[in-house]
């Protein structure tokens, strides 16, 4: 009866426990506040997943401290081009910075196996392209591949006044004013992207905008601006272009 009575009392204490957690999360997403995004259907849903995803976490759910903040600034989403971001972040008061690329990951698998795989089955061939992390150079007779994306990160190794020097010019550029988006008066096909997320403490940012040669709006050079201000933190080899 003892021992029954004390198992009793540690599944209480973990659904407690559990409980709190799960609270605490919600209390935790729930406190960020939305001030610019853009509308949808935009870049920023697939941006958020591959963070999601990767070692970056997804910057609108991330739990922060009063003085903290992270500038994500992601440049590509070409059909012919890389895309990747550079991320400054202060927590604790200390600087670092971070270089994600989205990474193509393929794997071909038997048509007849795809045709009857289960979701949970397909799900894990995704799992395994994300591991093996290649592209398909000759597709097999009677294959389909097995497709997905997936962000690589690494640490740059630069300088803490290096870093702040960056954002201080990002701030300059006014990434603080960026808007969600820049109504344009005509559609745009596979063109140079941005999408830049900021977060500061509490309140979170967001900002799609097409990369033009001659702007249309003060927003389309401030984005500009700011692209290139994260981006002196590069070696010249790892910089993107547009």
């Amino acid at each position: 009866m003892a021992r029954d009575g004390t198992r009793v009392s540690m599944t209480r204490e973990l659904r407690s426990a559990l409980g709190l957690v799960i609270l605490f999360s919600h209390n935790s997403i729930a406190q960020v506040r939305v001030l610019s995004a853009p509308p949808e259907p935009s870049l920023l849903n697939i941006t958020r997943e591959w963070s999601r995803a990767s070692a970056l976490g997804d910057l609108r759910e991330l739990r922060t401290g009063g003085g903290d903040l992270e500038l994500r600034v992601w440049g590509g989403y070409g059909l012919t081009t890389g895309t990747q971001a550079v991320v400054l972040r202060r927590a604790g008061g200390q600087w670092s910075a971070l270089l994600a690329r989205v990474m193509r990951c393929e794997i071909q698998i038997p048509r007849s196996v795809g045709d009857t795989a289960s979701r949970g089955t397909m799900q894990r061939y995704v799992a395994e392209a994300r591991r093996q992390c290649g592209t398909i150079k000759d597709l097999g007779a009677g294959a389909q591949v097995i497709a997905t994306d997936t962000v690589v990160v690494q640490r740059l190794s630069v300088p803490d006044s290096l870093i702040e020097n960056a954002w201080s010019a990002a701030v300059r550029a006014g990434v603080f004013k960026l808007p969600g988006r820049i109504e344009r008066r005509h559609m745009m096909d596979d063109v140079f992207m941005y999408v830049v997320e900021l977060r500061n403490g509490a309140d979170y940012r967001a900002s799609m905008i097409e990369h033009l040669d001659r702007g249309e709006a003060e927003a389309d050079q401030q984005m500009k601006d700011v692209y290139s201000a994260v981006s002196r933190l590069l070696r010249p080899e790892q910089q993107l272009r547009p």
